[in-house]
């Protein structure tokens, strides 16, 4: 479904139109590791740790001396070895930093940035109709680059207080904003706390796109100062988004309806799936994350239409894990839906109590079944239990699908360094915050709830550190290089199934704002020029 929205689901263990299979004993699977997987895991006991590859396998075009860091303290320098550019040691501090946000808006695998020119009478007289949520994030950029001298009560002085007029001032908003994260990075709380009173007063969970984004942007700094000083962070978990969670169904669902990149990424998965399984009569989809099957729907409609080599069977197995549990309703949705067009159609369920625990058994493989593994934006999860991540890529290697699709979130938000995060985060969520602006009503009680679902990833990603933060998203360029140490190699994605997503985005009515760009053989889809989503198959040599 959508991305980051992690929404909790209920159980159900049964096995529709497969007596044979025990699901019960699979989802009782002990703590004890098999021969098996012992055997596999000394084949890739050697492979590099994740974290390196993050942050070593690439090392950054740009380096500063120490003295240049303490010189350059401002929240642009912060990230300068994220994101910028080979050339940019040549330019003026103030212009390389004002690109380096700028890269931002695509970061594309050797993609140039795009520049962008504002006059000061520009950023003086913007208003917030006109332009992007993350249009006006880069603005505020280039106007901390024209006051860095500045202290943080001239800063304050400077906007006057808050306009009657809400629409104004945007920039300086979020100016306040960046500011804020810069002073908590470098310790200076009580700044840090002046500057987010004056984005108090512009916030707003029900107000336009960027009223909403500053609020939960806010809140998430005030649990990030909190955490510094040694205070018990709140939780940003009220009635209203444990009231969303048990409602998750009609959530995620009115979601794929309304927002064109959700399924302009699930059509072009599916798409993916089946050229991948043209010749195959008997098909099995392993779905490492089905949530309420909406992509698996597209699948069944596909086959039950197809008249070359026509479908014997499609088995269906969704994997379940303690902490990602399988909608009860899943299976048996799925199962009326291929009945009504005479599929013949299993659906099973493969649930372990830690993901350490999987091997290719449980899946009780046929050997005249064409098999293919979907992943939408699962992997991520378990970034922070490599452990677990190999486990599952050596339990995959071993199965062998004919194709591997992976749906990714493409952001990096994986960072040891606070601002950095920071700045990613806020352009990551702003594209989002933007697009339920333009696909739905400001008093929409979905969008309501999504946003207080994000609003918890936002807490997550800016306030927590350690274990704690659970979320550590990165690129599509660091999966690349980590699939390839599994021997896998990555499939052209079909001039057939790009046309289908520009058409699925070209369906509703804000699609000409949904951006479809290839990184290398992946495709990037993306919100008015900001990278929200990754999209790759691949197969084993």
């Amino acid at each position: 479904m959508f991305p980051s929205l992690d929404l909790d689901n209920s159980l159900d263990n049964r096995d529709y139109n497969c007596p044979e299979e025990n699901v019960g004993e699979q989802s009782q699977i002990s703590g004890n590791r098999t021969s098996h997987q012992e055997q596999q895991i000394s084949l890739f006991s050697g492979f590099e740790r994740f974290e390196d590859l993050c942050f070593s396998s690439n090392p950054s075009p740009f380096q500063l001396s120490q003295e240049e860091r303490e010189k350059l303290r401002n929240i642009h320098s912060e990230i300068l070895e994220l994101v910028a550019p080979d050339d940019d040691e040549s330019l003026p501090s103030s212009l390389s930093s004002f690109q380096i946000l700028s890269n931002c808006r695509i970061n594309f695998q050797g993609q140039n940035s795009v520049e962008v020119k504002v006059s000061s009478s520009d950023v003086a007289c913007l208003k917030a109709g006109g332009q992007s949520v993350n249009d006006i994030i880069r603005l505020a950029g280039e106007n901390i680059i024209r006051s860095r001298s500045l202290r943080v009560d001239d800063l304050i002085e400077l906007s006057q207080g808050p306009s009657d007029d809400k629409s104004e001032d945007v920039v300086v908003i979020i100016q306040h904003l960046l500011s804020s994260a810069e002073k908590i990075g470098e310790q200076q709380f009580e700044d840090a706390s002046n500057l987010l009173n004056y984005c108090n007063g512009y916030s707003s969970d029900k107000g336009i796109p960027l009223q909403r984004l500053v609020y939960y942007f806010s809140a998430a700094l005030r649990d990030r100062i909190d955490l510094e000083m040694g205070v018990t962070t709140s939780k940003m978990i009220s009635l209203e988004i444990e009231e969303a969670m048990r409602n998750s169904s009609s959530t995620s669902i009115s979601l794929h309806q309304r927002l064109p990149f959700c399924q302009v990424m699930q059509f072009t998965a599916m798409q993916a799936v089946i050229e991948n399984v043209a010749q195959a009569k008997k098909i099995h989809l392993i779905d490492l994350d089905i949530k309420f099957g909406t992509q698996c729907s597209i699948l069944i409609q596909d086959l039950a239409s197809r008249h070359t080599c026509p479908v014997e069977h499609l088995k269906i197995t969704a994997l379940g894990t303690k902490s990602n549990m399988i909608p009860a309703e899943t299976g048996k949705q799925l199962m009326s839906f291929a009945e009504s067009i005479n599929l013949s159609f299993s659906f099973h369920v493969v649930i372990v109590a830690d993901i350490l625990d999987l091997n290719e058994n449980l899946f009780e493989l046929d050997p005249d079944e064409v098999t293919a593994v979907y992943s939408p934006f699962f992997l991520w999860s378990m970034i922070g239990q490599q452990d677990r991540l190999e486990c599952l890529m050596r339990t995959i290697r071993t199965i062998n699908p004919c194709v591997m699709v992976v749906a990714e979130t493409e952001v990096n938000h994986n960072s040891p360094i606070f601002v950095n995060r920071f700045v990613e985060a806020l352009f990551f969520f702003g594209a989002h915050f933007d697009c339920f602006g333009d696909s739905m009503h400001t008093d929409d009680p979905v969008r309501y709830a999504t946003e207080s679902l994000l609003g918890h990833g936002i807490q997550n990603i800016v306030a927590a550190e350690g274990k704690e933060r659970t979320i550590r998203q990165v690129k599509n360029s660091v999966w690349v290089s980590f699939f390839r140490q599994f021997e896998m190699v990555q499939k052209e994605l079909s001039r057939s199934s790009l046309y289908q997503a520009g058409l699925v985005a070209k369906k509703f009515n804000c699609g000409a704002s949904c951006s479809l760009d290839m990184d290398g053989k992946s495709l990037i889809i993306g919100w008015k020029g900001t990278s929200v989503l990754s999209l790759s198959a691949w197969e084993f040599l």
